[in-house]
């Protein structure tokens, strides 16, 4: 409230209070009850942290205002309180500014200021503290007037407040490229809450009394400094929102509780002025009924909280089973190659030894002993590729697998790769074709190494799974989408739709695959794909069904 020079008289300043009585309480009481219960729960659940403590004394001081602004406005015919709350009123309002600002300030920086901002804080601070008791605050004030007239030099507190309120937005502006992106949303929302209400608040306290005294506005409208109080409420909506969401504190029914207690000071904030005891027993049943439903309002968003807290509580165990897992995953695939390599020695070594005794090396062998040869290299060689799977599993799940790009010629290399089969197809009675249809050079840059393993596994895996027809090999282009297919398409088993869908898994394989063949891994098309990926193109498979065959498709793209 601002100073006036004059009034008619006391009648006249009675009947201002009067008017504006209804307007005190609900301005008044329900918005500093609210404030303070924030701060203290903010502040209770976060003790020791600073922001919360300041947050407290912002609450705390803009209460205190509000005490001092309501006895003025109701005490004016008692000299001495009107005098003393008056009096208060500089230092308490910049107060509140000063912590704001304070607020901010830890706010953004995660830490105290330092010394020279506190330094500052003491400079602005200390001479109203020593000014306090002196005429250079308060000169003259009498009751029987309802006069009162603060010193022009103390009034240099509302331009050290609002110095304050504009230092804040300063301050962010500075800071602004330090902050992290998420932290920048919750401080604008924080920063827009918080000067509302500082500019807000200086508007209607300050601006109403200078409209007053200038002749703008008429001295029966005072009232209107009330509407400032509705600052605060603001402040605490911004402020509970970005607390919900951002969880900035630690604290889960703000909002709720907030709300709840607002519409119960409202409703009580009736009981200091209505007459009539039908209105005064209809206001009290209302506060009752308010004070039961919100106790069932309150219990049931700590329920919904609980739950969601042991939500999120679940999902961090997961994510932590997961990360687990793929610690072990990685363990395991570093296993898994260590001991690949190790087996791979000693296997090579049998597998030549095998081939060398069936091939007569070392003198004729009897027959029982040459069939007995002839096994061992045949499961040496099984062992050396599985290890071989094994191995290759592990340098793409570990990011070791290198590759050597290089141009070449698809469709020469599949030739070469079913003329090389194409005996090991006629032991087993089947047919291996291959034709092309290719309207560029089918040249592509890839690893020459890695392209002739995945056809050749291909090409296996067909011969596998086929035990009687045939297997076509086709190679064609698209110049359009600049990508060349390698198409293998047999009579074998076949598969079902599902079983197509989980086929390059690892470990994966068709449901009716050990009718026809036992030694799979379940890796080799797993690997054929991974490597065909980290090269460009990709590897599908279609089949009509289970006995209707299966034709696999390898794409690459087409060198430029």
């Amino acid at each position: 409230m601002q100073s006036y020079n004059f009034v008619e008289n006391i009648e006249l300043c009675r009947t201002i209070v009067d008017d504006a009585a209804q307007l005190l309480y609900y301005s008044h009481i329900p918005t500093a009850g609210v404030a303070l219960l924030v701060g203290l729960y903010v502040l209770y659940k976060n003790r020791s942290d600073l922001a919360s403590r300041l947050l407290f004394a912002i609450s705390l001081l803009f209460s205190i205002w509000s005490a001092l602004d309501l006895a003025v406005w109701l005490k004016f015919d008692n000299s001495g309180l009107m005098m003393f709350a008056w009096s208060l009123y500089g230092i308490v309002f910049t107060s509140i500014y000063i912590a704001a600002f304070y607020f901010v300030a830890v706010f953004v920086n995660k830490s105290d200021v330092g010394i020279k901002t506190k330094l500052i804080f003491t400079a602005t601070f200390l001479p109203l503290i020593l000014l306090l008791t002196t005429k250079a605050n308060l000169v003259y004030h009498h009751a029987g007037d309802c006069v009162a007239v603060e010193n022009p030099i103390y009034l240099n507190y509302l331009l050290i407040s609002l110095a304050y309120a504009v230092s804040i937005l300063v301050f962010i502006a500075i800071n602004w490229k330090h902050i992290e992106k998420t932290n920048r949303k919750i401080l604008t929302l924080i920063t827009i809450g918080i000067e509302l209400f500082l500019l807000w608040f200086f508007a209607t306290v300050w601006g109403v009394g200078y409209l007053i005294d200038n002749g703008y506005i008429q001295y029966s409208n005072y009232d209107l400094e009330q509407y400032g109080l509705f600052s605060m409420p603001i402040f605490i909506v911004f402020l509970a929102y970005v607390t919900i969401k951002f969880k900035i504190f630690n604290v889960k029914l703000i909002a709720a509780q907030v709300l709840v207690v607002g519409l119960l000071f409202l409703i009580g904030a009736q009981l200091f002025f209505v007459k009539s005891t039908t209105n005064y027993i209809l206001v009290a049943v209302t506060l009752l009924l308010g004070f039961v439903g919100s106790y069932f309002l309150i219990q049931s968003v700590k329920r919904e909280i609980k739950q969601r807290e042991k939500i999120e509580q679940l999902a961090q165990d997961l994510a932590r089973a997961n990360d687990r897992l793929r610690e072990l995953d990685k363990a395991k695939s570093e296993f898994v190659s260590i001991a690949s390599h190790q087996l791979r020695s000693p296997l090579t070594s049998i597998r030549g030894y095998a081939s060398m005794l069936v091939e007569g090396s070392f003198g004729k062998l009897p027959t029982k002993a040459l069939e007995a040869s002839a096994r061992i290299e045949e499961s040496a060689k099984l062992m050396v590729l599985s290890v071989e799977d094994y191995l290759n599993v592990s340098r793409i799940e570990s990011g070791n697998m290198k590759y050597n790009l290089s141009d070449f010629d698809v469709k020469e290399m599949t030739e070469h790769i079913c003329d090389d089969m194409r005996p090991e197809a006629m032991k087993k009675g089947l047919v291996l074709l291959f034709r092309s249809d290719l309207k560029g050079q089918g040249i592509v840059n890839a690893d020459i190494g890695k392209t002739n393993q995945i056809i050749q596994n291909l090409l296996n895996n067909s011969l596998k799974y086929t035990p009687k027809g045939s297997i076509n090999v086709f190679v064609r282009d698209d110049l359009k989408s600049k990508r060349i297919y390698v198409s293998i398409t047999d009579t074998g088993i076949g598969m079902s739709e599902k079983t197509a869908d989980s086929l390059f898994q690892k470990f994966s394989r068709a449901d009716n695959a050990n009718s026809v063949n036992v030694s799979g891994t379940g890796l080799g098309l797993y690997v054929a794909l991974k490597m065909a990926e980290q090269m460009g193109g990709t590897i599908s498979c279609e089949s009509e069904g289970d006995g209707k065959g299966s034709t696999f498709t390898f794409e690459l793209p087409l060198g430029l």
